[in-house]
């Protein structure tokens, strides 16, 4: 590159070189200290992004000089430098930012990132060499897309509809975490999924995995900002939480459900005799219809009222299937010995995991009482689910009855009383805020050369306000697996399959059927010194902690005020209140 310098008398060929050489070392220095500066900006903004994945829109120039408020609450998030990049769009000029406009602001670009993501996914399809296990998945993983929007499209409107002069914000933060929590943990599935399918005999396309992974990390990662924001929210806002709270928060008796029905819900659930539902489903014809399936396509769609279908004792051999816009259903059986539902979907059959279950509930504010779930699949065929459950939604007196993958707890909040659930491998899993309170598990028999693990929580950041909490429980051999050699049988309380997998066991019986170490180490799905791993006041001759597992994230004991988290009236009531009087009985605390 030539440097010209002008002057009036021409230079000395010395003189000239002089010059170059001064500019020259001149622009040399100049560049430098403009890299380093920039090289020690990006270092200091991506350190915590670099663990992971790299992003696709970490590299885009963030905001030189950010907003104050935009600078402190992306230096909190997992990942400051997408953060910093989201929010460069906001003009300097604009003097009213708050953090709850930086939170729909992200909020939207979550969205946004997710309907791009969906348009790619469809894309997939006209791949030629794709197998139809391949093609089930991405179905799932366009199911799994438009739930996300859907819930990011429920947050969005719960952040217009709560003006920030109405108090008792920590409801609105409560439920904008579930519902982002939720839609995190869609894309998640997706890829699990194409796991599913790496581990298996199928010969299917090693790439696609990987291309839906670095599709969706925008997405996931620009949630999760959206998540250490609202953390961030409640952190400031805590001493006005901590009132509002006391003064909002009803005294529930201890044997009522947790906070999230009404009066009339209630009701129904205490009451089974003399009940008029909106339609009756009987096997033998006695009924408005035969089929669940008939009765379900008949309730109206987004119902603000509650649409009761009873079921007679039979047996109904389909796989039923609550959308989205049944809002407001509520199955009712003749007891859990009587009406079984039926199924035999399974993973070795072609059907993915997702698709598998016999009962599958999206609809919000959901209720079943009084009857069992089953996938009649088998141990060989393995991954085989009974119930997903995508919903808020509550379950008393039902029997969830499979081996492997037996209840798939998927997302939202969810709440089992009095229900017993029986498998064998991850038998309840998934990542929802789920209680299990009076529950009784059966641990079942596998097939040979595989150890039982009874859980599969499976959160994988931080602030999600998710996690399994088994209180009061018992937990036992079923009858296959007491008169099996039990010697070469290991059974676990569970896995972490993520590197915030959360599970609490509290005043449960354990069964002498507990391996002494009582958790197994899943290193494919999780760090163990992130995870959060408790048993609390357990008893029975599998409760004796002394040789359990040393991991950082695991506690043999715990506070009672730590405890008190993960019971009812902590881990679940900060809804809509949609469960408040549901007539579940309950205990509300530990």
């Amino acid at each position: 590159m030539a440097i010209i310098f002008k002057n009036s008398s021409s230079p000395s060929k010395d003189s000239t070189r002089t010059h170059q050489k001064i500019a020259a070392l001149f622009i040399f220095f100049t560049l430098t200290t403009l890299l380093l500066a920039s090289f020690f900006r990006e270092s200091f903004l991506d350190s915590r992004e670099k663990q992971g994945l790299s992003d696709p829109a970490a590299s885009a120039t963030p905001t030189p000089i950010p907003h104050p408020i935009i600078r402190t609450a992306c230096s909190r998030t997992l990942y400051p430098s997408l953060c910093f990049n989201t929010l460069s769009s906001i003009p300097i000029s604009k003097n009213f930012i708050t953090l709850r406009y930086i939170l729909e602001f992200t909020m939207d670009a979550a969205e946004k990132s997710a309907a791009r993501a969906r348009t790619h996914v469809l894309g997939f399809f006209t791949f030629q060499d794709l197998i139809s296990q391949e093609k089930n998945a991405l179905n799932d993983c366009v199911e799994m897309l438009d739930q996300t929007l859907y819930e990011l499209g429920l947050a969005m409107d719960d952040l217009h509809a709560f003006p920030a002069s109405i108090g008792h914000l920590h409801l609105l933060y409560a439920n904008i975490k579930t519902l982002l929590s939720a839609a995190m943990t869609n894309q998640h599935t997706c890829i699990d999924g194409f796991s599913d399918l790496d581990e298996s005999a199928f010969e299917n396309r090693k790439d696609l995995k990987v291309k839906l992974h670095h599709l969706f990390a925008p997405i996931t990662r620009t949630i999760s900002n959206c998540l250490s924001i609202i953390t961030y929210m409640e952190a400031i806002n805590e001493s006005r939480i901590m009132n509002d709270h006391q003064m909002f928060v009803k005294k529930i008796s201890p044997n009522r459900f947790p906070a999230w029905i009404s009066s009339s819900d209630r009701i129904l659930m205490e009451r089974r005799r003399n009940m008029k539902p909106n339609i009756t489903v009987a096997s033998d014809g006695s009924g408005d219809y035969r089929l669940i399936a008939e009765a379900i396509k008949m309730a109206p769609e987004r119902s603000k009222n509650r649409f009761v279908i009873k079921i007679k004792a039979g047996v109904y051999n389909e796989n039923v299937k609550i959308t989205r816009e049944k809002i407001n259903i509520m199955l009712i059986g003749d007891g859990m010995t009587k009406t079984i539902i039926k199924g035999s979907k399974n993973f070795v059959d072609g059907f993915s995991t997702f698709d598998s279950a016999t009962l599958t509930v999206a609809g919000d504010k959901f209720l079943a009482r009084d009857l069992t779930i089953i996938n009649t699949s088998g141990p060989q065929k393995y991954q085989a689910v009974a119930a997903r459950v995508t919903s808020n939604s509550a379950f008393y007196r039902c029997n969830f009855s499979s081996y492997q993958d037996a209840l798939f707890a998927h997302s939202l909040r969810q709440f089992y009383r009095e229900c017993t659930i029986q498998g064998t491998i991850d038998f309840i899993f998934g990542n929802a805020a789920a209680i299990f309170q009076n529950c009784l598990i059966l641990v079942r028999k596998p097939i040979p050369g595989q150890s039982n693990m009874i859980t599969a929580q499976g959160r994988r950041d931080p602030n999600q306000n998710t996690g399994f909490s088994l209180q009061n429980c018992t937990i036992l051999a079923a009858p296959d697996l007491k008169s099996a050699k039990r010697q070469h049988i290991s059974t676990f309380l569970g896995r972490p399959w993520g590197n915030h997998s959360r599970t609490v066991v509290m005043k449960s019986y354990l069964g002498d059927l507990i391996h002494p170490q009582g958790w197994y180490t899943w290193d494919n799905y999780s760090s163990l010194d992130t995870v959060e791993y408790i048993e609390h006041l357990n008893y029975g001759p599998g409760s004796n902690t002394r040789h359990r597992v040393t991991w950082k994230g695991y506690k043999k004991n715990c506070s009672e005020e730590k405890a008190r988290q993960f019971t009812v009236g902590k881990f679940l009531h900060e809804a809509d209140h949609w469960l408040e009087s549901t007539g579940f009985p309950l205990f509300t605390g530990s």
